[in-house]
């Protein structure tokens, strides 16, 4: 397309005749269509991926130091099956407040009792926190196809990919360890949480074909080699 308004401009030019107005603008609005196709590319995604990383390891900062300010567990609590996914920044009780128990042990698939069990369990803890306004009005969302493919903690032997997940902060300075993996159409990026410290750690890794899987299964699949190579190295 580029070429084919170089080689009328150059007719134009050859032939000694001036523009009129409305080859100007046809012209300008080939140029822009272009130059849209271009930017909305691998480009673009990527620009959102890295933007919506930011995001969250600004939320999680933010965590951190209210936490120590309000004298109070402080959480981010990801929406993961929202449409677009959500998360918010969120204050609790305070640092005599007492967390669930996880679970003695975790299954791959949950019958219809353990899930209303978990969803019950999940609205009463709710309950107990507010949004930080300070921090935001409404619930943050994800852009476009960027997701939250997966969030891996210490306390958790299974990486959980759906649901609300929550990462908690304390009053003492510590969080949770934790492991977020973020996914666009062409990578992955990992953010690792040390507990005793501020330091977020980003890695990206490019997604590649895989035979029988659609996108979604190649995320999911990149996905739980990042989470086990991670609790292998914890």
């Amino acid at each position: 397309m580029r070429q084919l308004l170089n080689n009328r401009f150059t007719t134009l030019l050859k032939n000694n005749q001036g523009f009129t107005l409305i080859e100007i603008l046809v012209a300008l609005v080939l140029m822009a269509i272009v130059l849209g196709i271009s930017v909305s590319g691998p480009f673009s995604s990527r620009n959102d991926l890295d933007k919506d990383v930011n995001s969250l390891e600004r939320a999680i900062r933010y965590m951190s130091d209210e936490a120590a300010l309000k004298n109070a567990v402080v959480r981010l609590h990801l929406m993961l099956d929202s449409a677009p996914q959500e998360y918010a920044v969120e204050y609790g009780p305070s640092d005599s407040f007492i967390l669930p128990p996880k679970a003695e042990f975790e299954t791959t698939t949950e019958s219809k009792e353990e899930a209303e069990k978990k969803k019950q369990v999940t609205k009463s803890l709710n309950q107990k926190f507010n949004k930080v306004q300070e921090f935001q009005e409404k619930n943050s969302e994800m852009t476009g196809d960027i997701r939250i493919v997966g969030v891996g903690t210490a306390q958790s032997e299974k990486l959980q990919t759906e649901g609300e997940v929550s990462l908690y902060a304390f009053p003492t300075g510590e969080k949770d360890e934790a492991l977020v993996l973020i996914a666009s159409d062409e990578d992955i990026i990992s953010l690792k949480i040390n507990p005793f410290s501020m330091k977020i750690e980003r890695q990206a890794y490019p997604l590649e074909a895989m035979a029988g899987l659609d996108l979604a299964g190649i995320q999911q699949a990149k996905a739980r080699e990042i989470f086990e190579k991670w609790q292998k190295e914890k």
